[in-house]
């Protein structure tokens, strides 16, 4: 099994983490569950092989969107499996695939639903053609460039950007509205339109990943923006499904492993896989 992340150009870093490389051509991997942990983001995967299954409706589409996850997810993989997934940010859900916040929350699209079938082939076809890892990136940085250029602006898009910034550093809501010059319950509904959750569930999301990559890197406080200890097992119980006792004693996944340390997985650190 493979793995690779790349950044994306510098002009989409404040949409997107970046971009993971899967490879398991082999089925090395087959038999092993993957499971996805919740955070504050959105997923972009295309494959290049036979895609993973998953559990959702969907099924395992060629391309396809994942809105913002509040629970564990769980895939599997299998011999040709071989796909890139664009890790998206609030504000790159936002601004790449606007209004689709609540059909994706908790939910994964097929993409040819969203772009049409003829779109979404020519983009895998595309990326399939471009083959190597850093030219696929390449192609991608075009893609989503020429769609932020081509989507007109909705209202509140722009805001939420820069009111996701203010919460991330504050963990204020109010301070976050008056910040873009909105009340709180305006504020509220941008985020629930286009990132499918309310500002205070997608901090909680965030303070849970804070966490959760604490625990799987040894840096930072697993703790902190808990109240106590008893408030972090509540929120660990209810959005992974298991306590951090559990999870010290568990073994961890080689995709935990790789993208939880890799520095251009995402810099600001993000525990996607268990």
């Amino acid at each position: 099994m493979a793995f690779l992340a790349l950044p994306p150009h510098a002009a989409l870093s404040p949409l997107v983490m970046g971009y993971w490389f899967i490879e398991d051509l082999e089925g090395s991997y087959e038999g092993k569950p993957i499971r996805t942990t919740p955070h504050a983001g959105a997923v972009l995967t295309l494959n290049f092989g036979r895609p993973c299954a998953s559990e959702f409706a969907a099924g395992a589409p060629r391309a396809s969107l994942l809105g913002i996850q509040s629970h564990p997810r769980n895939w599997s993989s299998g011999e040709g499996c071989s796909f890139v997934m664009v890790m998206l940010r609030p504000p790159g859900l936002a601004r790449l695939f606007p209004a689709l916040g609540k059909d994706s929350r908790d939910d994964m699209l097929e993409l040819g639903g969203v772009l049409g079938d003829g779109a979404a082939r020519r983009l895998c076809d595309d990326l399939a053609a471009a083959w190597a890892p850093r030219r696929v990136a390449a192609r991608l940085d075009d893609w989503l460039l020429r769609r932020l250029s081509a989507n007109r602006a909705f209202v509140g898009v722009s805001q939420l950007g820069h009111a996701w910034t203010t919460l991330l550093r504050t963990s204020r809501v109010d301070e976050a509205a008056r910040e873009v010059s909105v009340s709180r319950r305006q504020l509220e509904r941008w985020f629930s339109l286009y990132a499918g959750h309310t500002p205070k569930q997608l901090l909680g999301l965030d303070r849970i990943q804070s966490s959760l990559h604490a625990a799987q890197t040894g840096k930072g406080d697993p703790l902190q923006g808990f109240s106590d200890q008893a408030h972090q097992i509540r929120q660990w119980r209810r959005h992974l499904g298991m306590t951090p006792g559990r999870y010290s004693r568990a073994s961890k996944s080689i995709l935990a492993e790789y993208f939880a340390q890799a520095r251009d997985a995402a810099p600001e650190g993000l525990a996607h896989f268990f």
